[in-house]
């Protein structure tokens, strides 16, 4: 027992030593692999020195080309700097052409206190004086031609006039000539059949049919029914004995008879007037109505 018991131990011994040794070995084996495949392919040093080294060289031609287009810009911005001053310096001497000197007097520019003259007296000899706008009304008068396009529009009637003549006041029933004239200018005042549209029912109808459709909450419209399930229930009012209240059935109106003066009804004395709806509207030249 002894022997057997001592061959197993020194089995199992030997079992520990092997398993113990593959698994140094294996931890080796992996750790140089993952270091080579770290190395290699997630971080590869020589890859990345290679990258930043492009990148590098590709940030600096951005520096000469962002340098280069800033340098153009402000090339740019100077030339049209200096072409507007010089735009408006030619304009000030054709504006100032009057300032320039004379063989016999010296302009303003031109001091006698000075060696030499200004730029702007050089600018004066070199430009031209400003030219006056053309009236197109007095060419088109003078001609003799007159185009009815090219006349300003005016309002007819005017809305001020000329106050009338101040003559002597002409014998008979006249009206005064401005009130005349306002009842010839006055607006139009069309009928609300002229001034509405002849399918204005219709076209109404057709407001009122999309407004009922968006107000809608769906499409499928109610079917009315013939058949209830719901028994009808008669009123009390109307089916007792004792009869119901004429007020609602007979008259809407409750009369207390007795408190009248009379039973005749009051009625109207005067009938309307037509004329009255005219006030403002027509005026009469004796027994003739104008409009």
């Amino acid at each position: 027992m002894g022997r057997v018991y001592c061959r197993i131990r020194v089995r199992n011994l030997v079992m520990v030593m092997r398993m113990n040794l593959y698994n140094a070995m294996a931890v080796r084996i992996q750790k140089r692999w993952h270091g080579y495949y770290t190395r290699k392919h997630i971080h590869n040093f020589y890859a990345r020195k290679r990258y930043l080294e492009g990148l590098a060289i590709k940030n600096q031609i951005v520096r000469n080309e962002l340098a280069e287009y800033q340098e153009q810009q402000m090339t740019e911005t100077s030339k049209r700097q200096q072409e507007k001053i010089e735009k408006h310096l030619q304009f000030e001497a054709r504006r100032q052409h009057y300032l320039l000197s004379t063989h016999q007097i010296s302009g303003i520019y031109n001091s006698p206190f000075k060696d030499q003259p200004g730029e702007m007296e050089f600018r004066l000899k070199i430009s031209k004086p400003l030219s006056h706008p053309k009236k197109k009304n007095a060419t088109m008068l003078s001609s003799g031609v007159v185009d009815n396009d090219q006349l300003p529009d005016k309002p007819y009637p005017p809305k001020q006039g000329l106050p009338p003549i101040k003559n002597k006041k002409i014998q008979g029933p006249f009206k005064p000539p401005r009130d005349v004239q306002a009842q010839r200018y006055k607006p139009l005042n069309p009928s609300l059949r002229v001034a509405t549209h002849y399918n204005s029912v219709e076209q109404a109808r057709d407001v009122m049919k999309k407004a009922d459709w968006t107000a809608r909450l769906h499409d499928v419209p109610f079917m009315p029914f013939s058949k209830r399930k719901i028994a009808y229930k008669p009123l009390l009012h109307t089916t007792s004995k004792y009869g119901h209240l004429p007020y609602g059935s007979a008259y809407f109106r409750e009369e207390k008879q007795q408190q009248n003066i009379e039973d005749q009804r009051l009625q109207t004395v005067v009938s309307p007037i037509p004329i009255f709806d005219q006030f403002g509207q027509t005026y009469s030249k004796g027994s003739v109505l104008l409009q």
